[in-house]
Formats: C-alpha cells, sequence, structure tokens
C-alpha cells in the first residue's frame, strides 16, 4: 500500500527534506491482531540516507502500530511542512497538531516521557530526537518500546516537517 500511494502521490525530483516528500506510515493487515510478529508497522518516502536519495522504506515494531489501528486508522500520509514545531495527537476520531516548544530539543526517551506526562501512561508514539530534528540524514524515528525504524534516515524527514511526534491512543 506504501508503494502505491508514493508512485501514485509523489512525482519525480522530489528530494527527502522537501515539503512535497510524502511520509507514508501504514499498519499491515494483523497489526492489533495478537498475530506473533503481525505488528509492525511500514514508514516509506523518499530517504535522506540514501545517495543519491531515493525512495525507501522501513519498519517499526512495538505498539504504535496496533495503537493507531485502535484508534480506528490504517495508515498515515504526512506532507508538507508545519510553520513552528509540533506534533501530532490522535485521540480516536481527534487528531490536533500540537506545539512541540516544550519537548523540541529532548532527546527520545525523555520525549516519550513527557508525552505520557501529558497524554496518559496508555499512549504510543513515535518520536524523534535532536539528530532528527537538525536533520541528520541518518536519523531515527524510535517508539515506546525502545524500537526503532533505523533504515532511511526518516527521523530527519519528520524534523524537515517540523514534526516532533505523533502520538496516540485508540480505544476502539
Amino acid at each position: 500500500i506504501c508503494n502505491k500511494i508514493f508512485w501514485d502521490e509523489v512525482g519525480p525530483g522530489v528530494k527527502a527534506l522537501e515539503p512535497e516528500n510524502k511520509l507514508i506510515i501504514m499498519t499491515g493487515p494483523t497489526t492489533g491482531t495478537g498475530i506473533p510478529a503481525g505488528g509492525r508497522t511500514v514508514i516509506a518516502g523518499i530517504a535522506p540516507q540514501c545517495f543519491p536519495e531515493q525512495y525507501s522504506w522501513s519498519s517499526i515494531g512495538g505498539w504504535f502500530g496496533a495503537e493507531l489501528k485502535f484508534a480506528g486508522y490504517d495508515g498515515l500520509i504526512l506532507e508538507g511542512k508545519a510553520s513552528r514545531s509540533s506534533y501530532i495527537w490522535i485521540e480516536d476520531d481527534n487528531i490536533r497538531i500540537l506545539s512541540a516548544k516544550d519537548i523540541w530539543g529532548m532527546y527520545v526517551y525523555d520525549t516519550q516521557l513527557k508525552l505520557q506526562e501529558i497524554h496518559g501512561k496508555d499512549v504510543k508514539s513515535l518520536v524523534i530526537g535532536p539528530a532528527g530534528e537538525n536533520l541528520v540524514r541518518g536519523a531515527i524515528i524510535a517508539t515506546s518500546n525502545e524500537n526503532a525504524a533505523g533504515k532511511g534516515g526518516f527521523g530527519a524527514v519528520f524534523g524537515s516537517k517540523n514534526l516532533k511526534a505523533i502520538t496516540v491512543r485508540g480505544t476502539g
């Protein structure tokens, strides 16, 4: 599904850290079901870690994908760039873009703890640290149970969009 969305919606010549690069985050058909190894989440787009920059993907384990499904979503497509440092807060059908000024500059683990302090211990998050904020081309995206999407440098793509985190709670 990531591949299809990407090839249909991203034109030639788009660079990894440009607002036109779409970062596609998708769950799988068995995510949230309890099937062993069925909870992976794929992150895809033009990768800054590749030279030359090109389409790539990475996957991440943990509970973020299941929580996203419980909120009612199979995936997210991120495009554009926020005017200020931000994070996305998803609680079922309520999606908000909030200021990340109080968490910008924090390391990954501290960011996750702060988001749990703000939104509750039961939330799941994808976050970046200072490497992603500073557009380091090998920056990762991490989740709260110490899983990382390390291939592609998609943490820098989050940073290029002024996106610190995506935090989700689903009740479905």
